[in-house]
């Protein structure tokens, strides 16, 4: 088991997602750890918006498929987007 402090930056990618710590099991993807986020919640991120998600961990930009297998943090920012 690893504690996992997750930060959503980007609310309204994430309704109803709380930051906190989280108690993950070693090896979850961030997408699991998102899924894990909104049983605890009760909420739900639609589809959509995992397109528009930038994740990072540690400070490092990571994948939606990426594995958690340390103890850290992990902030779920928006993909900055202009034209």
């Amino acid at each position: 088991m690893l504690t996992l402090r997750v930060r959503f930056v980007a609310y309204e990618l994430t309704p109803g997602l709380e930051s906190g710590e989280y108690g993950i099991a070693d090896g979850s993807t961030v997408r699991d750890v998102i899924s894990f986020c909104e049983n605890q919640c009760g909420a739900s991120v639609p589809p959509e918006n995992f397109k528009r998600m930038y994740p990072l961990f540690e400070g490092k930009p990571v994948s939606l498929d990426t594995a958690i297998t340390k103890n850290g943090t992990l902030h779920i920012c928006r993909i900055v987007m202009g034209g």
